[in-house]
């Protein structure tokens, strides 16, 4: 930067104001030059003042000059909208140059507008700004390299990113992986060549690690974990020992939910809904080996099989080599494949990242039998008849191809860390058999209700045309084919709709009704089976409350309900038995639990035909969940008779969730000893008290 300064000198010591000159002969003015050296001393000592108080002015004027200067020097720094301190990454670019060039026209600026008696003011005033230059000129410049470095690290971090978005969609390619890892160090390389051999290393390792990183993580999410551990071998200095620890922890995590999973699915084909042999059979089952899975068990096995996990092992006839006996001819091409450079040794470690590659490959195909098979004789063995999978090896002194799968299947089962299965394994795979187990049901239940929706009308139609119902049971029979489930849920519409009238021999009289009713206690048992899973199919559910006796507008009316309840809206939309909880505590009696949830379906249903369908709010319906468990008094009743003047009495109480539980809407008393009583079917009459407190004690 070059910041112009005065080229002149002065002595700044020295002083700057003028003085009067006097002749040195005092004879020259009379009186022996008395009278004029006094006026030349006064002059001299005017100059003086003069001198001084222009010095006075000049300091007022170089602190006002430098107070603009600043002013501007910050601007030229600091404004919101074009300070140069201001400006990011790219856009800091010619920084120091904008500065020097504003710098010095606000000085140049400063400097001809402020007007100096001295020129050692001047110069000082001159001095001053260019301090204050250069200090501004040393912060810009130092910004704008460190927002060059800036750049050139974010160029750098996008190249990098771009290596891991990369390998992360070609995680199972080995020479993908390969390719981004010499490139990130040519990179860092050509970047940061200037800062030296040390730094160059650790910036690749720890980018290097980025890269392998998204690959791991790829593999991992792709359930590869053959890949994984390939990938770890491999690569894994490059990844730090957290980083390594947690890949191994979600690596398993997610191996053991699989193994849960597909043994959980497997359990379910076996045995469907029987959860007894389930459950059976799990306390046999073998857990997740923590030592890996079942290609990590099929590695160590074929290890043991071969060699008894001797890497020095040769076989003298085919001239198999190492752990696992590869052949010669084979690991040239096996170990590039692997990721090995060309001529690599058959050093241990080269070994197990070889064979793990291979038979890698040969699982994903063929599963860790077909595995075995083609590790043993090739993958042409998969094809050989049974004769010869069973024909002896070498000369005839070696196990046939099927021999050998079995000892490998065998060593799996019974080595590398397996386990019997805990009670919490269990446990956790009896809760996926049950969720599979559930969404198989819920399928199910969607086909039949289906079915039923499109078989109903039919039905309706033919019990109105006067079709009987050992007629209507032929068409479904015929509709139903040779499908049995399907001949269920015709026959289960047929009762349901037709009820337990028509096959006792009416044919219908159109009317669609029939003389059995349930009464209220009949349908809250049916409701709590509902909600208790007990049916399968909207189908099954009404042809057994047809059979209970229920009637035709019954059917409709439970019909919605079981809409509701499949659908989770109207009565079923809130967590009954949470809210119940809150009122009751986790703790309380069973039955009485029961009672305020069949309050609350009761509550629930009576408020939605007040308001339209509509359903209340939950903390509505709280509110009076925890009002019905209050007790009232409702009158009281004549126990036993003592004289003319008094009685026995006893107060008839019950809370509204008591009053439910047996089939009562409301109370009120209306004379001495009678009360008037609305039933929950709408009925109503008169009853004494003393009848009246028995049936709220449950004595009737």
């Amino acid at each position: 930067m070059k910041i112009a300064g005065y080229q002149g000198s002065v002595n700044l010591g020295a002083g700057g104001g003028a003085t009067v000159k006097v002749s040195s002969d005092l004879n020259a003015y009379g009186s022996g030059g008395k009278g004029l050296a006094a006026i030349a001393g006064s002059a001299n000592k005017w100059a003086v003042a003069v001198e001084a108080q222009q010095e006075d002015e000049d300091k007022q004027s170089i602190l006002n000059a430098m107070d603009i200067f600043n002013k501007s020097r910050y601007n030229i720094m600091y404004n919101d909208e074009s300070g140069l301190m201001n400006t990011k990454l790219e856009g800091t670019a010619g920084a120091s140059s904008s500065y020097t060039e504003q710098i010095n026209k606000a000085r140049q600026d400063v400097l001809s507008n402020t007007k100096l008696h001295s020129k050692k003011n001047q110069l000082a005033l001159d001095h001053l700004m260019y301090q204050s230059a250069q200090q501004g000129f040393q912060t810009v410049d130092q910004y704008e390299q460190k927002q060059k470095e800036a750049v050139t690290d974010l160029r750098y971090d996008n190249n990098i990113q771009n290596s891991c978005e990369f390998v992360q969609k070609n995680w199972n390619n080995p020479q993908a992986l390969q390719d981004e890892i010499i490139r990130t160090q040519l990179l860092t390389s050509a970047i940061y060549g200037k800062r030296g051999a040390e730094f160059i290393e650790s910036k690749s390792r720890a980018n290097i690690g980025q890269v392998v990183a998204s690959a791991v993580g790829a593999s991992i999410t792709n359930e590869d974990y053959g890949t994984m551990r390939n990938l770890m071998d491999k690569y894994g200095s490059y990844l730090t020992a957290n980083q390594r620890a947690a890949f191994e922890k979600v690596a398993y995590d997610k191996e053991s939910s699989a193994f849960e999973r597909n043994a959980a699915k497997d359990l379910y084909a076996k045995y469907g809904d029987n959860e007894e042999a389930v459950r059976k059979e799990l306390e046999g089952m073998k857990g997740f080996s923590e030592g890996g899975n079942e290609f990590d068990n099929l590695v160590a096995a074929i290890g043991g099989q071969e060699s008894g996990g001797n890497y020095n092992a040769k076989n003298g006839r085919t001239g198999a080599s190492g752990k696992y006996q590869i052949m010669p001819d084979n690991w040239p091409s096996w170990s590039q494949e692997a990721g090995l450079p060309a001529g690599a040794e058959m050093t241990p470690e080269n070994q197990e990242k070889v064979a793990r590659f291979k038979l890698k490959q040969y699982y994903d195909k063929y599963g860790a039998r077909g595995a075995a098979i083609a590790w043993y004789g090739g993958e042409g063995a998969l094809k050989y008849s049974a004769g010869a999978m069973n024909r002896k090896q070498g000369n005839g002194d070696e196990p046939s191809i099927n021999e050998y799968a079995d000892s490998v299947l065998a060593r799996m089962g019974t080595g590398h860390s397996t386990h019997n299965m805990s009670q919490d394994e269990q446990d956790r795979i009896m809760k996926q058999y049950r969720t599979i187990k559930a969404d198989h049901d819920r399928i199910e239940t969607y086909k039949k209700n289906k079915l039923f929706e499109g078989i109903k009308s039919n039905l309706f139609a033919m019990f109105n045309n006067g079709t009987s119902y050992s007629e209507a049971m032929a068409w479904a029979t015929n509709q139903a084919g040779s499908d049995p489930d399907k001949y269920v849920t015709y026959r289960n519409a047929v009762e349901a709709i037709y009820g337990p009238q028509g096959r006792s021999g009416s044919s219908g009289s159109g009317s669609g009704s029939s003389n059995g009713k349930l009464d209220d206690d009949a349908i809250g048992v049916l409701e709590d089976m509902l909600q208790e899973g007990k049916f399968a199919s909207i189908d099954q559910f009404l042809a057994y409350a047809a059979n209970k006796g229920a009637s035709s507008a019954q059917r409709g009316k439970l019909e919605e309900i079981y809409k509701d309840w499949y659908s989770g809206t109207g009565e079923f939309a809130f967590d009954m038995e949470g809210l119940v909880q809150q009122v009751a505590g986790k703790n309380a009696d069973a039955l009485y639990k029961k009672k305020i949830q069949n309050y609350g379906r009761q509550w629930v249903r009576a408020y939605r035909v007040k308001n339209h369908g509509m359903n209340p709010g939950e903390t509505e319906l709280l509110e009076a969940l925890r009002n019905c468990v209050t007790t009232k008094v409702y009158g009281s009743y004549v126990t036993e008779k003592h004289s003319f003047w008094f009685d026995s009495t006893e107060d008839i109480k019950a809370s509204d969730a008591d009053l439910i539980a047996r089939g009562i809407a409301s109370v009120n008393k209306t004379g001495d000893d009678w009360y008037d009583v609305k039933w929950l079917d709408g009925t109503s009459g008169k009853i004494n008290g003393a009848y009246l407190a028995k049936l709220l004690k449950g004595d009737y």
